[in-house]
């Protein structure tokens, strides 16, 4: 009877997963009204991208916490900053004044993200759990495209772009709502109350440091490859192909809604064929988005716009499809008393990864021929890095054999057992 009660918190986590992407997909959304409002150059808005990832300090401390305080309280902490930052983006007077608002957004969401992942993971039977995070990513996925409507919308406005950060604050009515249904992980719970008298392990002990960098290292190519290919989607063909915003925003759209059936499928592949084998055909998949979307010159007319939404639609199939697979990957790795504080640093990975991608696109963008052919580039280095390094983390779906020399020890199958 129990069991049949652990799927409750699923519509207060799901919600918390289409607001975080409501408010990540502002930045990218609002790009050109932001560069016309702040009179920013192409390289000015990558650097100002680039700076966004330092805050994932943020959320490796608010990870930590979570180890010692309960995933539930560690949430509601991020769901009530967030409206404050999003408040703070829509009044910015400057370009700095915008930045120091985005680090405290970008900081509390990450932490968000990887804290409602750990749930999932700790709440859902190990068969069920990457289709769980691919239902969470779907609601991800559907509150990033809100922005883009809001951003199409607002486009002739001087500052339109304030109005979308400003409707990314109103969900703080909803707080109240959230701390009653939010409830504390029983995984995470547990093992406190057992064993409270024994020490917590350390995430880079001898068990646990191979896998923890092995999976730092992956997250910081992918996310490297993912924050390079997403965060210019309205800006690439608006200002590099010259497309009218609201053809541009068609073709996200149609792409982009083609693609979420990525979410379905890497969640089934993970679940009946393995971690391993998802993320390598989500990776494929991407790839050859990317190449068409960016890297080649769509042909004029409405045949150059099919051709960006079906390489955009690839492009979000397999990148939802990859990054559903490693969510549920990353959360089996490491036993539960350790994972609050994995998350934050795969988080830290994660925004390493989007600062040096977005340094690379600034660096290139003028050798190369533009933003377009520099997040090709990009991602064609970054996607083989991610690729040897998941080679080097064990199969973690149920049924697969793990390689002996590569689990953590006593209770390291506490990475699924535990949950």
């Amino acid at each position: 009877m129990k069991a049949a009660a652990a799927p409750r918190p699923a519509p207060a986590l799901l919600g918390l997963m289409a607001w975080w992407g409501y408010l990540s997909g502002v930045h990218g959304s609002i790009a050109p009204l932001l560069a016309r409002s702040f009179a920013l150059s192409d390289a000015e808005i990558a650097g100002l991208f680039s700076w966004i990832g330092v805050a994932s300090l943020l959320a490796l401390a608010l990870g930590r916490a979570a180890d010692r305080i309960g995933r539930r309280r560690a949430l509601l902490v991020c769901a009530a900053g967030l409206p404050l930052a999003a408040a703070a983006s829509a009044l910015a007077a400057d370009p700095r004044a915008y930045l120091v608002a985005q680090l405290a957004a970008f900081g509390l969401g990450a932490a968000l993200l990887a804290l409602v992942t750990i749930v999932l993971a700790e709440e859902l039977p190990p068969a069920e759990r990457a289709r769980g995070q691919g239902r969470a990513g779907l609601a991800l996925a559907i509150g990033s495209a809100l922005p883009l409507l809001a951003a199409t919308a607002l486009a002739g406005r001087e500052d339109g772009w304030r109005a979308v950060w400003a409707i990314g604050a109103l969900p703080l009515v909803a707080i109240p709502w959230l701390a009653r249904r939010l409830p504390e992980s029983r995984v995470a719970r547990g093992p406190r109350q057992a064993n409270g008298s024994e020490p917590a392990p350390r995430l880079l002990c001898r068990a646990h440091r191979a896998r923890t960098l092995h999976a730092f290292g992956a997250v910081l190519a992918m996310q490297g490859a993912e924050a390079a290919a997403r965060a210019w989607l309205f800006y690439h063909p608006v200002r590099g192909l010259g497309l009218a915003p609201r053809h541009a925003g068609a073709v996200l759209l149609l792409g982009g809604g083609l693609g979420l059936a990525g979410f379905r499928l890497g969640g089934w592949l993970s679940d009946t064929r393995g971690r391993r084998p998802a993320l390598l055909a989500g990776g494929a998949l991407f790839a050859i988005g990317v190449a068409g979307f960016y890297g080649a010159t769509p042909p004029p007319g409405p045949a150059g716009l099919a051709w960006l939404a079906v390489s955009l639609a690839a492009l979000a199939a397999g990148g939802n499809a990859a990054l559903a697979t490693f969510r549920a990957h990353a959360a089996e790795l490491l036993p539960a008393p350790v994972r609050g504080t994995f998350g934050g640093l795969l988080a830290v990975g994660g925004a390493v990864g989007w600062s040096l991608a977005m340094l690379a696109v600034r660096a290139l963008a003028e050798p190369v021929g533009g933003v377009g052919h520099a997040v090709t580039c990009v991602v064609l280095v970054a996607l083989p890095a991610a690729a040897l390094l998941l080679r080097r983390l064990p199969e973690t779906a149920p049924g697969a054999r793990a390689p002996r020399r590569s689990a953590p020890a006593p209770g390291a199958a506490g990475g699924a057992a535990h949950a």
